[in-house]
């Protein structure tokens, strides 16, 4: 008889889960069903890739590799910027001495997704400048310098950043819930300390660039139509009172109206919105705050009314982020604590909705070894 003493083990192939086999049959499913409609959709409306009309294929190759270009300069740009002009540190747990951090390269899948982005990214690009070039809503939307008003310009660039971030905070944290997380947001959180900038911020599932997409468009409807909109309906109201409004008076009845933001200023939010996209993905310690919606120092640390907001309970501390402006505080921070710890700090910019929905978290340093290991052994104890 044969000995099988000196026989090695054969290794055992890996065998998935039943849920980690439902959940790729699931991301398989959703995939196939999404590029089936696009495909679909594209063949029916191809002008989504060339609102410009291009007349041949050769030009619309020319400018996606403009656009390719231009994006590859402007985050070397806001590196430069970053390093140069403003002089920001690195995070702390990017620092000299702090302990090494996870990296995750670029794999086969991420390479596919960010392809698959870039043109959707080309088309996004190409039908803003078309809907601005056309006026956009009514076609009310100016290009002249002559025009430009407090009102079109820092207004509707804050109506812009404030709607952005609630329509994506929750649709974000909606992409975190178990039964999705795994099938569109998971992939982006490959990597834990994001430090590639655009690399790693385009680097998701193309059904999440889109909702990028579409909450940035969202952002541009709302400054062009917000404003007007209520100063027609508060116009009619002095005319013709509440019940003007309801019974339709002697006017030609309008539900909309654009013309509440300049050119440029969708220009400008789309330039802002890219770079701290970016920077959120980039190792570097970026944060400030508007001044002109409250902070600390315009208050005063030891203002009364604010050590009374304090020590109202339950709403008294959110009633305070609020007054101080701690919610309009934009940080790299906050969202490398995203990274870090995926169910909290949602939003992009400001953290309104994390301070309302009870998913804020300060930002956390690096820890030491012996920290790491602490931690650990109490969490064996508290088992």
């Amino acid at each position: 008889m044969c000995s099988t003493s000196g026989m090695k083990a054969q290794p055992q192939p890996h065998r998935l889960s039943r849920r980690a086999q439902q959940q790729r049959s699931c991301s398989m499913l959703l995939d196939s069903a999404t590029t089936a409609y696009v495909i679909y959709y594209l063949y029916n409306d191809p002008s989504y890739l060339n609102p410009w009309k291009i007349p041949n294929v050769q030009l619309w190759l020319l400018g996606f590799l403009t656009i390719r270009l231009g994006i590859v300069f402007y985050d070397h740009l806001v590196v430069l910027l970053i390093e140069k002009c403003f002089k920001s540190e690195v995070l702390p747990t990017r620092k000299p001495g702090a302990p090494p951090v996870r990296y995750v390269s670029l794999d086969t899948r991420s390479i596919v997704y960010l392809s698959l982005n870039s043109l959707n990214e080309y088309a996004f690009v190409m039908r803003l400048t078309h809907y601005v070039w056309q006026g956009g809503h009514q076609q009310l939307l100016t290009w002249k310098l002559t025009q430009l008003t407090l009102g079109n310009t820092i207004l509707a660039l804050g109506i812009m950043f404030l709607s952005m971030d609630m329509l994506y905070a929750p649709l974000h944290h909606l992409l975190h819930l178990p039964s999705l997380y795994p099938l569109i947001h998971k992939h982006h959180h490959r990597q834990h300390f994001p430090t590639r900038g655009y690399l790693d911020a385009g680097n998701e599932h193309p059904i999440e660039h889109m909702i990028g997409v579409m909450c940035t468009w969202f952002a541009v409807c709302m400054a062009e139509i917000v404003l007007p909109t209520t100063g027609m309906y508060f116009d009619r109201a002095m005319e013709y009172g509440i019940g003007g409004l309801l019974d339709g008076g002697d006017y030609n009845m309008t539900w909309t109206s654009g013309g509440g933001v300049h050119a440029l200023t969708v220009m400008i939010f789309f330039q802002f919105h890219a770079a701290l996209a970016m920077m959120n993905h980039s190792p570097y310690n970026v944060q400030f705050s508007l001044p002109f919606v409250g902070s600390a120092s315009l208050f005063g640390a030891e203002n009364k009314l604010l050590r009374w907001l304090d020590e109202i309970p339950f709403v008294g501390k959110w009633v305070q982020r609020i007054v101080t402006g701690q919610w309009f505080k934009y940080s790299v921070e906050h969202h490398e604590m995203h990274h870090r710890k995926f169910n909290f700090n949602y939003g992009q910019y400001c953290m309104f909705y994390d301070l309302w929905m009870g998913t804020f978290i300060e930002y956390e340093g690096p820890k030491s070894a012996g920290e790491i290991e602490a931690s650990k052994k109490k969490g064996l104890k508290e088992k």
